[in-house]
């Protein structure tokens, strides 16, 4: 544990140098703001103070994401490899921060993950933002990558998240996508077990 937080200090408070020379413009920016709050999380006095700079570098993994999406359009996995490896180093760069930003293969473009909002709650489980943490953090909807297929177990899995978020946050702005969601995921288990007694 104090090696990791020793760690974790030189991560936050090293400049990031090591992606100056190779980041494209809008990148290093990115990875600049990347980096503040980082810092934010370390310097904070409060645990409400963590929870608002974890969300905020949530923010800002998605925007690095998308970022790399216009700065390395024709990235491909190659066996343990990510091509090309200059948008590797820079996403493990990112990572390095606290919130995964990774090549996605079956939707072949870059994603960040949802630590952050997982922090959040952890750290202000009824604060103002819960609402997004759970949306995007619990409910999943901020994963960087995904295989859905469809299967009835994936279904019924959407369905008891979306209505527990409608339950848990009536007044959220995500309520209706929750709520399309939960219709579509209800109507699709529908088809499959109508088509299961045609068969």
């Amino acid at each position: 544990m104090k090696y990791f937080a020793i760690l974790f200090a030189c991560v936050v408070f090293a400049a990031p140098s090591f992606a100056q020379a190779a980041a494209p413009a809008g990148l290093q920016a990115s990875l600049n703001k990347l980096h503040a709050e980082a810092q934010k999380i370390a310097r904070a006095a409060t645990n409400h103070e963590k929870a608002e700079a974890w969300l905020a570098l949530n923010h800002e993994a998605v925007k690095f994401a998308e970022e790399m999406n216009r700065a390395f359009p024709h990235s491909r996995i190659h066996g343990d490899r990510i091509e090309p490896q200059a948008a590797q180093r820079l996403a493990q760069k990112a990572t390095s921060y606290g919130v995964r930003v990774d090549f996605c293969e079956p939707g072949a473009d870059w994603g960040a993950n949802n630590e952050g909002y997982f922090k959040y709650l952890e750290l202000w489980p009824n604060g103002p933002d819960a609402d997004e943490a759970t949306w995007m953090g619990p409910v999943g909807n901020q994963s960087f990558c995904g295989d859905f297929e469809g299967s009835i177990e994936e279904l019924q899995e959407i369905i008891q998240h979306n209505q527990h978020f409608i339950s848990q946050f009536p007044n959220s702005r995500f309520i209706p996508e929750a709520k399309k969601r939960l219709a579509d995921a209800k109507k699709m288990i529908a088809e499959q077990q109508k088509n299961q007694q045609h068969n």
